[in-house]
């Protein structure tokens, strides 16, 4: 019982794979496909107690029983075609939990290796080639033992002459034209015999030349009408305006004053060519079409597969259609089942197997869980508020680290009005010496400006009592200045009396 238990869901997945050929697949033919389909449902419990019957059949048959169609030829004619295989006891449930009811053969224990999933709980996953490979020792080692005895400089000086040894080398060596034209520690002489001019070497380039004037060069002789029409024919280069010329031989008809294309109106009777268009039946010439007998049969093929314009297509259903009644429906009858398309869509499982796992976006296993009664934030910020940050001139273009002094948004999308140049609206806010001020007012480029009386003015809107004045303060008062000097020019449109 265990060894049926064990292979009864393989065997019987494997027997619903096959696809029956003619009705009926417990018949005599398929005698050891059956056997072991009522083997295997015996094991799983499908099947009646001690009830021998198949627990399979086609779709033919199952619709047949159901009396879901209406075989109108007759039962002993056989029917063509192939049929499903399908089980007896089908249901939703046992579709959906096709796992379970009908569950795959086991992979092959020689062959699980090779599977992508071929490790097991807890187990490290490794390359098929590494498992149950049989590894050397741990003394064991690759490769050609060295010989010791020989050095990299006895191995270089082995070649080596000295003294009279080395001289009569040499004088040897001297044959070779390579040893002539590069010796050994000196360029590679070619034989070549220069001349350097005072200006150096190389020639002058000449007068230089607009490249304008190379690309759009003017006095050119125009292209000859040989090398236009060419240029027509290849390019397709076509002077503005030009017509084209397709070179047709007209007769010389065409050639009249009154010349017009088309039929003459001399012998045209005003109506017939519409009508003419209009009847389909007649030709062009008037005559009608000449009449033909043929075979009904090939006319009645013609008028049921080409229908005519404007009319619906034939069904081939016969002349009144199906011989079906009116209440007839097509279409197979929905099995009645506890699991509707409803409960499948809203899920009918319990509170417990509804709740998320219990390892889900944390870590189970003992030894690497996080375990802290801290309730500060782990990690590194993004913005790096908490160390000095360095001076903005002297980061690396590579520096991508946020220390909160970038600007947002709003500044990179509105910038201030002298970002451009590196002088920013706050610079204008600081309060300077008397000297700093005035070699900036000297660069504006404006005329009788009395610094020494903007100067006073200023340290009135400041009630600290410092020597000092901001930038924004003088320009403000400046441009007040001027205000009531146009406001003065205007005939006294000038809001302020503020003595000048």
């Amino acid at each position: 019982p265990g060894s049926a238990l064990r292979a009864g869901p393989a065997s019987f997945a494997m027997a619903l794979c096959r696809s029956a050929s003619e009705p009926g697949l417990g018949s005599s033919r398929s005698t050891g496909s059956s056997q072991a389909l009522k083997a295997s449902a015996g094991a799983m419990g499908l099947g009646a107690s001690g009830s021998a019957a198949a627990l399979t059949t086609n779709l033919y048959d199952k619709m047949s029983k159901e009396g879901l169609f209406r075989d109108y030829v007759g039962p002993k004619v056989r029917p063509s075609g192939r049929s499903i295989t399908v089980p007896l006891a089908d249901s939703a449930e046992r579709d959906l939990q096709s796992e379970i009811y009908f569950p795959l053969p086991a992979t092959p224990a020689k062959e699980r290796k090779f599977r992508a999933l071929s490790h097991g709980p807890g187990e490290i996953h490794v390359h098929h080639g590494l498992k149950d490979q049989k590894l050397p020792g741990e003394e064991f080692r690759y490769g050609i033992r060295g010989i010791k005895g020989s050095s990299t400089e006895d191995a270089i000086k082995a070649g080596q002459l000295l003294g009279v040894a080395e001289y009569k080398n040499s004088v040897k060596e001297q044959v070779y034209d390579s040893l002539k034209r590069e010796p050994l520690g000196k360029p590679f002489i070619r034989g070549h015999t220069l001349q350097m001019l005072p200006e150096g070497f190389g020639n002058p380039s000449g007068e230089p030349q607009d490249g304008k004037a190379v690309l759009y060069a003017l006095g050119l002789p125009p292209d000859t009408e040989e090398h236009r029409q060419l240029y027509k024919q290849t390019h397709g280069n076509y002077a503005p305006g030009e017509r084209v010329q397709r070179n047709y031989s007209w007769p010389s008809e065409t050639q009249e004053k009154g010349f017009r294309f088309g039929a003459g109106l001399a012998a045209a009777v005003e109506g017939a060519g519409a009508k003419l268009a209009l009847n389909g039946n007649a030709e062009d010439d008037g005559t009608y079409k000449r009449t033909r007998i043929v075979t009904k049969v090939n006319e009645d093929y013609k008028n049921v597969q080409h229908p005519k314009v404007g009319k619906k297509t034939h069904a081939k259903q016969g002349a009144k259609g199906p011989a079906i009644g009116y209440d007839y429906r097509f279409g197979i009858k929905s099995s009645m089942s506890e699991y509707t398309a409803a409960s499948c869509i809203k899920g009918y499982y319990s509170l417990e197997e509804q709740l998320p796992d219990e390892d889900l976006g944390r870590c189970c296993k003992p030894g690497r869980r996080n375990v802290t009664t801290e309730t500060r934030a782990f990690g590194v910020p993004s913005v790096r508020t908490d160390i000095a940050a360095p001076p903005v001139h002297k980061r690396s273009i590579a520096d991508e680290c946020s220390y909160g002094d970038e600007p947002s948004a709003c500044a990179i999308l509105n910038p201030q009005r002298f970002a451009t140049k590196g002088i920013a609206d706050k610079d204008f806010l600081v309060r300077r010496k008397r000297d700093e001020l005035e070699q900036l007012m000297s660069a504006l480029p404006m005329d009788d400006i009395d610094f020494d009386a903007l100067w006073e003015e200023g340290l009135t809107l400041f009630d600290d009592g410092l020597p000092l004045v901001s930038l924004d303060a003088i320009l403000y008062l400046h441009s007040q200045k001027i205000g009531h000097i146009v406001g003065a020019q205007m005939n006294g449109l000038h809001l302020t009396n503020r003595a000048m």
